[in-house]
């Protein structure tokens, strides 16, 4: 979630002396770049045009650099989740007059809107990103004074050459509006579920984006000392893009930077590393020093990227240049900073679940939902994890529970709560013994079921896939009168969980699997539907198993049974009724198999299986009216797959690079040998 930005390499003058990066005596007036004198009223970098006197930019200077380092405490007390004080620092009338005020009220609107999903929320957060974006306007306005559009700012648009000529007000200004815009594109393309709005925004966002790079080739090239805020905004932006544009397609990367867009994975994440000196830790191990207050504005927004990218996204999608022990650390540092911070305990917590620490990973979700009651919504994110917890642990009342939260107090996605809650009612009615409670949670579960389809949204005008998914479930449950075969295992993959199912987890599940196959009858409705989702899941489970075990014996016998379970989805997949999704999703996880066992061409493979088959439109496997349809999470397995072929590739250039070693320590040892002999 794009918010601010983030920051830059901390000051070695940096003040360690506080347990407490929100403490006021720790304030000190950020660094910025000497000014030079000018007899006129044009400022001394060139700005010849500008419509306010030097005496006048240099007050407006130091109010802009004043206003950041309260926005800076503002930020450091709502990462420490002390979200009222954080508020007030950001005064209404400061908001009015003050750009980078506007800019951080409106960026906790922003955040407020997309974690309560309602509409007036949205509108608040829209005009207040609004008005940000008029204060920058209005000081870039400033800067090229009343000729300004018959200069041919328009024509010409920002450039590297403008900016070396402006002051670091103006090229604050930049920055601001380039933020603002990016931000209220995305929010509106949200809130504004029509067509015609998506377009509209998109075409903002490519504007932002251009600001952005040439605000990057600026910082590349300049000779000026250039304060941390700026730095840090700049290679938050520029970091961000890079990294979600590298993981587009191939083919919708081609569009992409035909329109102007570009995205380097490599090159987003040395942006992202150099605000807070990462990388430079990275070479010579030394850790990087405690931040003070005078810190760049956005350098938390950038380990929070990289946090996210190394910790919660590589788990979901393939991924090439995972750094899992720099996200980590990163963490460390941020939670030293932060104690009570509920993002990082956040992070903390999919750390550990992704560990498969999950009783661990519940008790830092608990202490994150403690810490702070201001903000409900930012414990909900802590709920939903908890929730997938519960559902792999089998505990369905927890479970339920849960979601009956989620379902109440959340607006993120009803008909996801709503399936959620039905799926462990029905699998705490399997369980229960008195007929009496048993018919009652079936007919709760009945009730909701039906209710699923209903409660879908859309967003930029579009059906969100999940929950397609989650409806499509609830229909099959109705269909095939109040049944599901494995619901439990099948909704936590959709969701990406099943990788952190402890061991004894996957063992237990192996061995339902079997026993609920092996009663299967082919007189079964949908028999050939639960046949080949039993076998998908039973080939996850052992795949999953198979990569943390070390006897040689157990490790073939889970490749046996990786192998036939596929085996038996691909014989038996031309019968599905319903899930065709499960064939497709079962060549992506043969080739991840092969991955493991570096059989990485066999792998490719599969993955082209999967790709070609939407390339060319051709869904030539299953039965019924929709076998020759697309089907569902599509867009999902094709986004993993395109970034696994990026994996693929580097994992080959890996290979090449080991055996070329090898060969050089085996001549090494050849001429040593002959050197001996003589």
């Amino acid at each position: 979630m794009a918010l601010l930005s983030f920051g830059s390499k901390p000051s070695p003058s940096t003040s360690t002396s506080s347990n407490s990066i929100t403490d006021d005596n720790q304030q000190q007036k950020p660094q910025r770049p000497p000014l030079k004198a000018s007899g006129s009223s044009t400022t001394t970098s060139g700005s010849q045009t500008s419509l306010l006197t030097t005496e006048a930019e240099e007050q407006e200077e130091k109010k802009m650099f004043e206003a950041m380092l309260s926005a800076r405490k503002a930020l450091d007390l709502f990462l420490d989740s002390r979200i009222q004080e954080s508020e007030a620092i950001l005064e209404p009338q400061l908001c009015k007059t003050s750009m980078y005020y506007a800019l951080a009220k409106s960026v906790l609107l922003t955040l407020k809107s997309m974690m309560t999903f309602e509409q007036e929320d949205f509108r608040i957060a829209i005009e207040a990103l609004k008005h940000t974006v008029q204060l920058s306007s209005n000081m870039i306005r400033k800067a090229h004074g009343a000729l300004w559009f018959l200069e041919g700012w328009v024509k010409t648009g920002l450039s590297v050459d403008r900016l070396q000529k402006m002051r670091p007000l103006y090229r604050h200004a930049e920055l601001v509006h380039a933020e603002a815009y990016l931000l209220k594109a995305m929010i509106c393309i949200i809130h504004d579920e029509s067509l015609v709005s998506f377009l509209r925004e998109g075409l903002h966002v490519r504007q932002s984006y251009m600001a952005y790079t040439v605000l990057e080739k600026f910082v590349e090239t300049t000779n000026e000392p250039l304060d941390d805020h700026f730095t840090s905004g700049v290679k938050f932006g520029m970091g961000c893009f890079n990294l979600m544009l590298s993981m587009l397609p191939k083919t919708a990367m081609k569009l992409v930077q035909f329109i102007g867009f570009n995205g380097q994975r490599l090159h987003g994440l040395d942006l992202l590393k150099s605000s807070g000196g990462w990388d430079e830790y990275l070479k010579t191990g030394v850790m990087v020093k405690r931040q003070g207050p005078k810190e760049g504005l956005r350098r938390q927004f950038c380990d929070m990227a990289l946090i996210c990218d190394h910790i919660v996204l590589s788990k979901l999608i393939p991924m090439s240049h995972v750094d899992e022990e720099l996200g980590r650390t990163i963490l460390r540092y941020n939670l030293d900073l932060y104690p009570n911070g509920v993002f990082f305990l956040y992070f903390h917590g999919r750390q550990l679940f992704s560990e498969r620490k999950l009783d661990q990973a519940n008790a830092e979700y608990i202490r994150a939902i403690e810490t702070q009651k201001e903000w409900v919504q930012l414990q909900h994110i802590c709920y939903w994890e908890r929730g997938l917890i519960a559902v792999l642990q089998r505990d369905w009342k927890t479970a339920a529970d849960i979601y009956e939260i989620l379902y109440k107090e959340s607006n993120w996605s009803k008909s996801v709560y709503a399936y959620f809650k039905g799926m462990t009612m029905f699998m705490l009615a399997q369980q229960e013994q008195d007929p009496k409670k048993k018919k009652s949670l079936m007919t709760q579960t009945v009730y909701v079921m039906k209710k699923v389809s209903n409660l879908r949204q859309k967003i930029a005008g579009k059906s969100i896939p999940l929950e397609k998914f989650v409806a499509r479930k609830a229909r099959k449950f109705l269909e095939q009168d109040n049944m599901l075969m494995f619901p439990d295992l099948e909704i936590a993959n959709a969701f990406g969980a099943c990788d952190y199912i402890p061991i004894s987890q996957l063992r237990a599940n192996i061995e339902r699997l079997d026993t609920e196959l092996s009663q299967l009858r082919t007189t079964n409705k949908n028999y050939a539907d639960d046949l080949c989702l039993g076998n998908y899941l039973r080939a996850i489970m052992a795949r999953q198993l198979f990569s943390k075990v070390d006897d040689p014996k157990e490790m073939e016998k889970l490749r046996t049974i990786h192998h036939t379970s596929m085996q038996t989805v691909f014989k038996a997949a031309q019968d599905v009724e319903y899930d065709h999704y499960v064939y497709y999703f079962s060549r992506y996880e043969n080739a991840r198999m092969l991955i493991m066992d570096e059989e990485y061409d066999q792998a490719e493979q599969e993955i082209q299986f999967v790709l070609k088959s939407n390339d060319k439109n051709q869904y030539s496997v299953g039965a019924g009216t929709k076998a020759k349809s697309k089907y569902s999470l599509e867009n999902h397995i094709l986004f993993k797959s395109h970034n696994c072929i990026s994996e693929i590739e580097e994992l080959r250039k890996q290979q090449k690079q080991k055996q070329l070693d090898e060969d050089d320590d085996s001549d090494n040892d050849s001429f040593a040998s002959a050197n001996s002999a003589v």
